[in-house]
C-alpha cells in the first residue's frame, strides 16, 4: 500500500518542516506560500495562526458558509536512544502494514498534521462541491492553546465548525474537556556528607506505553514517575536526584534517579525484586517495562556534585530522610490518573490529572502535571486538591496554559448531518461522545455565538508518544466521509 492519497501526500510534505509547539513559523509560512500559489485569500497574524478562504462551488453560493479548523504544531517526543533534532530534521514516514509511523523513533505528527492535511487537500480540490470555505489553522495547541485563544475570528462567518483533530472515524466528537498546567515546586535539603564507602549508581525505569494524558489516561500503562518513586522508598537506597517525563501532556514512560548504594548486590537484588513485581502488574500493558543500572562515572565511590554527573571528585550529597520524605508524600497525595468517570457518557473519564515531569534539580521538587476535566467546576475541583496538598507540605504552585470546556448541546443540526451521512456511507453508528481531552472547540464555541460544532479525524494511536501511528485505509475513510459531509451542507 503507498501514501499516495491527496491527504498523505500533503502530509509527506508537511512532515518534512519542523513544527514542534512554539516553533510554528516556518510551517505557517511554508502553508501560507501554498495557499497563495493556489490564488486562496490568507491572513496570518503574529504568532503565525492562518485563517485562508475559498469561494463556495458553482451550486453552491447561497449555501452558510463551513469552518473547517486545525492546528499544525505537534508534540515532539522521542526515544532516548534517537538523535533525531526536532528543531530541524524532517519527520520520516515509513509503512507498517497499514499503519504509519515515524521511520526514527519520534512522534510522527499525525496529531494534528492528518486533519492540517485533509483541510489543504479540500482546498487544493477544484472539483469538489462545496460551501464558501473558512480555513482556520492554529498554533501552539499542544502547549498553550495560546493560537486559538488569541486568534481574531471577527471576520468569520461560518456558524457551523467542523474541527479535524478526533483520532478514531467511527466516533464524532460533541464535547471536550478544560484545564491547566500545574507547577508544583518543594524545597529540598540534603545530606552534609554521604555515606562512607557507598558508590553511585544511575538507575533508569523504561519501556512503559506512554500515550496521550487524556485519551490514554484510562488505559493502566502506567506512569514511569510514580513507579519510580515506589522503587526509591526501598530503605537500603539513598536518593540524590530523580528526573523523569518531557512534556505534561504525555504520560510519563521512562524516569532515572541517580542513587548511592552500599554495594553492587545489594542493588542488583533490589531491583530484581522491583522489576518482577512491576512485569507482573503491568504484563498486558507494559511488556517491555525494564529497569537498569549503571556505576555513575564507571564504579567506585560516587564523583558527583549536587544533582549532576561530574567527573571533579566532588562527593555525591543525598537528599536527607526528611526530604524523601516529603518527596514520597508530594508524588503519593498529588492528584494523578483518574479523578472520576462521566456520568453521561459510559466509560468516558470525566476529569483527571497526569504527572508528565518530575525534577529535583537546584534542590527542589519540580512536578508538572495537566489537569483535564468536562467542566471548569471539576478542574477547580482537583487544582484545589493541589492547593491544599502544597500548603500542607510548604510548596508553592503555578497554573498555567488554562483552556475553556467545549460543553455537549442538546441540538445540533450538523451532528445529526453527521450521523446520517456516516451511515449512508459505512452502514454502522457512528458513536457520539465527549473527548477527555482539550481541543480548541471551546475557544470557538466562546468566541462565535450559536456555533454548530463537531470534532472528526482518522484511525490514529498512541498520540503524544513514539508509537504513534495512522491508518492508511482510516485517512481514505475519514477523507470520503469529509467530502461528503461538505456536498451536504
Amino acid at each position: 500500500m503507498k501514501m499516495d492519497t491527496d491527504v498523505l501526500k500533503i502530509f509527506r510534505e508537511l512532515s518534512r518542516i519542523p513544527r514542534e509547539s512554539g516553533n510554528e513559523k516556518e510551517v505557517s509560512n511554508w502553508i501560507k506560500s501554498w495557499a497563495e500559489s493556489l490564488g486562496l485569500p490568507v491572513v496570518q497574524d503574529d504568532i503565525w495562526d492562518l485563517i485562508i478562504t475559498k469561494p463556495a462551488s458553482a451550486g453552491y453560493e447561497d449555501h452558510e458558509p463551513v469552518l473547517m479548523q486545525a492546528h499544525i504544531d505537534m508534540v515532539c517526543e522521542k526515544n532516548s536512544d534517537s538523535d533525531h533534532d526536532f528543531a530541524k530534521d524532517p519527520i520520516e514516514l515509513k509503512l507498517d502494514g497499514d499503519w504509519i509511523v515515524s521511520a526514527n523513533g519520534t512522534t510522527l505528527g499525525a496529531d494534528d498534521g492528518i486533519g492540517v492535511s485533509a483541510a489543504m487537500a479540500v482546498l487544493a480540490d477544484d472539483t469538489l462541491p462545496h460551501p464558501s470555505l473558512e480555513v482556520v489553522f492554529t498554533v501552539q495547541e499542544e502547549t498553550t492553546f495560546a493560537g486559538a485563544e488569541s486568534i481574531d475570528v471577527s471576520a468569520i462567518k461560518s456558524r457551523r465548525m467542523i474541527n479535524l483533530d478526533h483520532a478514531d472515524e467511527a466516533e464524532l466528537i460533541v464535547g471536550s474537556c478544560g484545564g491547566t498546567g500545574a507547577k508544583f515546586t518543594l524545597p529540598l535539603i540534603r545530606e552534609s556528607a554521604a555515606p562512607s564507602g557507598w558508590s553511585g549508581y544511575r538507575i533508569r525505569l523504561f519501556g512503559l506505553k506512554g500515550g496521550h494524558s487524556g485519551e490514554d489516561i484510562h488505559r493502566g500503562r502506567g506512569n514511569a514517575i510514580s513507579l519510580l518513586l515506589r522503587l526509591l522508598e526501598t530503605p537500603e537506597l539513598r536518593v540524590v536526584s530523580i528526573s523523569g517525563g518531557t512534556n505534561r501532556l504525555a504520560i510519563p514512560r521512562e524516569a532515572e534517579a541517580v542513587v548511592l548504594a552500599p554495594d553492587g548486590e545489594t542493588l542488583e537484588a533490589i531491583l530484581a525484586d522491583v522489576k518482577q513485581t512491576f512485569r507482573k502488574e503491568y504484563s498486558g500493558a507494559a511488556p517491555d517495562l525494564d529497569i537498569t543500572a549503571e556505576p555513575v562515572d564507571g564504579g567506585g565511590s560516587a564523583n558527583v556534585a549536587g544533582t549532576a554527573a561530574a567527573a571533579d571528585g566532588a562527593v555525591l550529597l543525598p537528599l536527607t530522610a526528611d526530604a524523601m520524605q516529603m518527596i514520597s508524600a508530594a508524588v503519593r497525595l498529588y492528584p494523578n490518573g483518574i479523578a472520576q468517570m462521566n456520568g453521561s457518557f459510559e466509560g468516558l473519564v470525566e476529569s483527571s490529572d497526569n504527572i508528565g515531569i518530575i525534577s529535583t534539580e537546584g534542590d527542589v521538587l519540580t512536578l508538572v502535571s495537566e489537569v483535564r476535566g468536562a467542566y471548569q467546576s471539576t478542574v477547580q475541583d482537583i487544582t484545589g486538591t493541589i492547593d491544599t496538598l502544597a500548603a500542607l507540605l510548604g510548596a508553592s504552585v503555578e497554573y498555567f496554559n488554562g483552556y475553556v470546556p467545549w460543553e455537549f448541546e442538546a441540538d445540533s443540526k450538523l451532528r445529526d448531518l453527521a450521523v446520517s451521512t456516516y451511515t449512508e456511507m459505512f452502514g454502522g453508528e457512528m458513536r457520539q461522545l465527549a473527548l477527555h481531552a482539550g481541543l480548541e472547540c471551546g475557544f470557538f464555541a466562546e468566541k462565535i455565538p450559536g456555533l454548530d460544532l463537531i470534532s472528526i479525524g482518522p484511525n490514529c494511536q498512541y498520540f503524544h508518544s513514539p508509537e504513534e501511528r495512522v491508518s492508511v485505509t482510516s485517512v481514505e475513510h475519514f477523507y470520503s466521509f469529509l467530502k461528503a459531509l461538505l456536498r451536504k451542507l
